[in-house]
């Protein structure tokens, strides 16, 4: 048995064949990881020292830092080594998600085009709904993002603009409502943003570039007149057309791994 009164067996036979029981290193980090999905540790919040924990969990100073090292792998906690200040909480977030998306898509083939495509089964969904009931807060917030891009614009910063365009696409599905279709559209976002600073080098010449810059915007623009004037249909179907044609432009068939690795 060891100090949780587990017994150490990876496998123990059952009636129904053999079950994994969970080692005392995981339990401890179950138990911390579930304080902090629940909200009882927030960002930035310091772990009791180890003398502490040890005592509190009854287990050994190996199994305590294991269980450190499961959930520094899982960036829930960062640990100084050497530090007498203890484990620091960090909060889940999605750009881990994300890259590890990004490892994933890479690892799978996937085309760039896939990427692209994905968004128009979100978006045109979310336009639909905004424009179904366009709320005044809504509306200033989608104009304050375009006026940031407008801004990017004049000033032929190229990648802030497209960063700024990432942002808008992320703010239109926030204030959508959806937290789910949020969180996804985020987690592509960051992946196509990989894709477009590498491609940007070798993108079309400056002046082209800046008139898909000032089309951009505009489109944007004309989706915001749309979802606050009510129009459902022609706000989705403008936007539809929008992805679309962004699609052509930053499509690809190469794989996101030959880009990204490239």
């Amino acid at each position: 048995m060891n100090e949780l009164g587990q017994t150490d067996m990876h496998e123990t036979a059952g009636s129904g064949g053999s079950f994994r029981v969970p080692k005392t290193a995981e339990l401890v980090a179950n138990s911390i990881r579930l304080r902090i999905i629940q909200g009882e540790l927030s960002e930035g919040d310091t772990l009791p020292p180890e003398a502490q924990l040890m005592e509190q969990f009854g287990i050994s100073r190996p199994s305590l830092r294991e269980a450190f090292r499961i959930l520094e792998a899982e960036r829930l906690i960062t640990v100084k080594r050497g530090s007498r200040s203890g484990a620091r909480v960090s909060l889940p977030k999605v750009e881990s998600v994300s890259r590890y998306a990004s490892y994933y898509l890479q690892a799978s083939g996937v085309k760039v085009a896939d990427i692209y495509e994905a968004r128009l089964g979100l978006e045109p969904y979310v336009v639909r709904k905004l424009a179904s009931n366009p709320a005044p807060a809504s509306i200033a917030r989608l104009r304050e993002e375009a006026a940031r891009l407008a801004g990017f614009y004049e000033s032929d910063n190229e990648r802030d603009y497209m960063i700024g365009s990432a942002r808008f696409h992320s703010v239109l599905m926030e204030v959508g409502g959806n937290a789910t279709l949020h969180f996804l559209t985020r987690v592509l976002e960051d992946v196509i943003a990989q894709y477009q600073k590498r491609f940007v080098t070798t993108a079309s010449e400056e002046a082209e570039r800046k008139r898909g810059r000032e089309k951009g915007v505009k489109s944007i623009v004309k989706l915001i007149d749309l979802i606050e004037a009510g129009d459902v249909e022609a706000a989705e179907q403008h936007w539809t057309l929008h992805l679309n044609n962004t699609n052509k432009i930053w499509g690809s068939d190469r794989t996101l791994r030959e880009v990204l690795a490239g």
